[in-house]
């Protein structure tokens, strides 16, 4: 009978075990995957939370970047502000130094207008040159007037550095009715006298040469000053560019054709005239013979070569093409 009764009781406990272990298995099966998600979620959330941090500390980076930025644009700021306080002052001095030229300008404008018009005046004026020659021993005088606009119109025009442009001088138009006038006066004496081509030539040159030989340095504030021939004419008397480039221009006027003779060795210049059956020195160029004619002291004929520049060789600038 105990016997019968341990072994029932065996067999309770081991039910109760299985009992037991069945539920624990149960139990297990259940909540185990919900445990492996919560897992999963929590390190997801950790990488997130890394992510996050990591952006924080970006982020805080780039505002103490931002706050550097901002610390040297409000020094800047300051500086601009004090330039501009500076610039302030220095407009208002600047306005109050121009109001005072403006009343110094309203106080001498009447008298500068009364200086214009007097120059006005003054430039409008003719001013009469009067010219002495003697031509085969025989003096001659002859009085031009000019207006001192057109002189000094010329004056203010700027000279040309190469020789090679000294021929547009010596055909300057803007002269031209006084050039005229001076023709016409020659060609006047000519006809009078019945003077031959030669003859005729020989007077221009008188005249020419019968002007005052001038030093550039000494009447200009230049070395080296080219004069158009209105200006010699007004001016009585140049150096040897001078006095040839009005020589070409008369002659020019007059239909012969002419050149300037250019002698850089002797530092010289002269005219060259292309006649038929001259005689005398001559420089060819382009097969015409331009015989040499001095502009410069008197007495000179045609085809004569001063004995100084016989071995110079020259530079040949026609007035025609």
């Amino acid at each position: 009978m105990k016997q019968s009764t341990s072994i029932i009781i065996i067999v309770c406990v081991i039910i109760g075990l299985i009992g037991t272990g069945g539920g624990y298995a149960a139990g297990y099966a259940i909540y185990e995957p919900k445990v492996r998600s919560y897992e999963v979620q929590a390190a997801s959330l950790g990488a997130q939370l890394a992510t996050l941090e990591r952006a924080i500390a970006n982020q805080e980076t780039s505002i103490a970047i931002l706050e550097s930025a901002k610390s040297k644009l409000e020094t800047d700021l300051s500086g601009v502000r004090e330039e501009t306080a500076r610039y302030q002052q220095q407009v208002t001095g600047l306005q109050a130094e121009v109001s005072s030229l403006q009343a110094k300008l309203g106080a001498i404008e009447p008298e500068v207008s009364a200086l214009e018009k007097r120059l006005t005046g003054i430039l409008g004026i003719n001013v009469t040159q009067g010219y002495q020659w003697i031509y085969q021993g025989t003096p001659w005088q002859w009085d031009l007037p000019i207006p001192l606009s057109l002189y000094v119109e010329y004056r203010e025009r700027p000279r040309p550095e190469s020789a090679f442009y000294w021929v547009e001088m010596a055909k300057d138009p803007g002269d031209d009715l006084y050039i005229d006038r001076m023709i016409e006066h020659i060609e006047s004496i000519a006809l009078e006298g019945n003077f031959s081509a030669v003859e005729k030539l020989n007077f221009v040159i008188a005249f020419v040469q019968g002007l005052p030989y001038t030093v550039d340095e000494e009447t200009t504030p230049y070395d080296e000053y080219p004069r158009y021939p209105i200006e010699t004419i007004f001016d009585r008397g140049g150096d040897c560019e001078d006095t040839s480039l009005l020589v070409a221009a008369l002659l020019d006027r007059m239909g012969y054709d002419v050149a300037l003779l250019l002698l850089r060795e002797a530092r010289h210049m002269a005219v060259g005239v292309a006649l038929a059956g001259g005689s005398g020195s001559y420089y060819l160029h382009n097969g015409k013979k331009y015989f040499y004619l001095e502009t410069t002291g008197e007495g000179w004929q045609i085809g004569e070569l001063p004995s100084s520049i016989t071995d110079s060789s020259a530079q040949v600038y026609p007035l025609r093409s």
